[in-house]
């Protein structure tokens, strides 16, 4: 086959531009998708993306109340391994964007939010069959951790008490 230079120019622009377009379609695996847990909202119904969740600026915890002095923030590795950083921050501002909405634990460790390989969960050290606090406390509690436990390899593994409870711990873990 013979090109004359026109048509060889053309083909190089042509290929150069569509390279360009599909560098900018982001790719649908870009972030881990982030699940909510049992009965909390989905995010369509708050009308956020999981992308919207990590590319966001994350949520300001405030500072840590006297309620929180019960229970001492622990920073740990449960023997699965430390988490994500940016998969947990995603999994606070989700939890945070639920404001009021009450997040509720039995007497079991219930599962909050999942993003990646980051699970949290909130744990009920109350002794009673149930504790609640505001799912955005829940997220506060996380981001303590995420604040305070992540190591110099933007990994992360711990556990605060949430705002409004301190009988509801929550942690983050990998398993």
């Amino acid at each position: 086959m013979i090109f004359n230079a026109a048509s060889l120019s053309t083909i190089v622009l042509c290929a150069l531009a569509s390279l360009g377009s599909v560098a900018a379609v982001p790719s649908p695996f870009e972030y881990p998708e982030v699940v909510p847990g049992p009965g909390l909202p989905s995010l369509a119904s708050l009308g956020i993306t999981s992308k919207d969740l990590f590319e966001g600026t994350g949520a300001n915890a405030p500072a840590k109340r006297d309620l929180l002095a019960r229970f001492d923030r622990i920073c740990y590795d449960n023997g699965c391994g430390r988490v994500s950083r940016a998969n947990a921050q995603a999994c606070v501002d989700y939890l945070i964007r639920l404001d009021t909405q009450q997040c509720v634990v039995g007497t079991s460790p219930a599962v909050m939010c999942v993003a990646g390989d980051a699970i949290i969960y909130g744990n009920n050290i109350s002794g009673n069959g149930q504790v609640s606090s505001y799912c955005r406390d829940v997220g506060y509690g996380a981001k303590s951790v995420v604040d305070n436990c992540t190591d110099g390899n933007g990994q992360v593994a711990g556990a605060d008490a949430a705002g409004g409870n301190g009988g509801l711990v929550v942690s983050i873990e990998r398993c």
